[in-house]
């Protein structure tokens, strides 16, 4: 219910946005209700108490794109599940990202020659805005202009260019409503422009899963990018656990005289056994923040 009134919402003010000079009033409107919603959710589901390792919804980690080569069978709200810690097999219901439908749209379109016309979700897309049935886009024109966002994007990728949403904001390069971009009072709101930067989960064995950005991760795959921006929504509690006792040994190894230096190893021989089973070990980068919030420069 809620979702479907969303969804109206966002068309009904779409709509208002095609009136003259009041398209960007509507967006930085409607990013102002995506900040206030983000920073409530954040709050609410803040449980750093109960935690040792830091769990901090703002943070941006830039990682290669390959590390998130499986999509979450479980995708979470990405603005209203930021920052919670949940338990049960959510994680264990997944498949790789090249087999997702969009990853297979673009690899026809950007590999393969196939023209969008050609493509069975673009035809099926025009078909229902004829029709009156519209979910997402109002008119022919603005998927049309989507689509020319997704071969411009390609095109960045493929340069080794990729921005930052804070940097994307700040070039007024927004495509629409809910993508992202400024919200009104932009010293009190730009805090939470990366609230649209890809996201994922991370399951109990620290495999990154996408949750949000589908089209800018399968873009980046294929264009061969070297690095991305994520930040995490959901981590499945047992990997919070895992996170929680590395803190514990770096505080341990602090009081038994360790070095920045030397810590990783104390770390990795201390908990040798538990790491061999977790993706990416030591060199997590859910694990390296962590190491971070110690030791500035390590």
């Amino acid at each position: 219910m809620l979702a479907t009134a969303t969804t109206k919402a966002r068309l009904l003010f779409k709509r208002i946005g095609q009136l003259p000079y009041l398209r960007i009033p509507v967006i930085r409107f409607w990013n102002t209700y995506e900040h206030l919603k983000f920073v409530f959710y954040v709050k609410l589901n803040d449980t750093s108490n109960e935690w040792k390792a830091p769990v901090n919804p703002y943070w941006i980690y830039w990682i290669p794109p390959e590390y998130v080569e499986i999509m979450s069978g479980s995708s979470f709200d990405f603005i209203k599940y930021t920052g919670r810690i949940i338990d049960a097999p959510w994680d264990t219901d997944s498949k790789p990202i090249h087999e997702g439908r969009y990853y297979k749209r673009f690899e026809n379109v950007f590999f393969n020659g196939v023209s969008w016309e050609n493509i069975n979700y673009y035809n099926e897309k025009i078909k229902r805005i004829r029709d009156g049935q519209r979910k997402r886009y109002l008119n022919a024109d603005e998927l049309l202009n989507k689509f020319d966002s997704y071969e411009s994007l390609y095109d960045e990728f493929k340069s080794g260019e990729y921005k930052l949403q804070s940097e994307l904001a700040v070039e007024n390069k927004s495509t629409g409503l809910g993508d992202g971009g400024r919200a009104l009072f932009p010293s009190l709101t730009d805090s939470t422009l990366m609230r649209h930067e890809i996201a994922v989960n991370i399951g109990r064995d620290g495999t990154l899963l996408r949750n949000d950005g589908r089209h800018r991760l399968a873009l980046a795959v294929l264009a061969g990018l070297d690095e991305v921006p994520v930040r995490i929504v959901v981590r499945h509690s047992e990997w919070q656990q895992h996170r929680d006792e590395v803190a514990r040994l770096i505080e341990e190894g602090i009081k038994n005289g360790i070095t920045a230096e030397g810590i990783h190893e104390y770390v990795k021989e201390e908990y040798q056994k538990e790491l061999e089973n977790i993706n990416m070990g030591i060199k997590h980068p859910d694990l390296k923040i962590i190491f971070g919030q110690y030791f500035k420069n390590i």
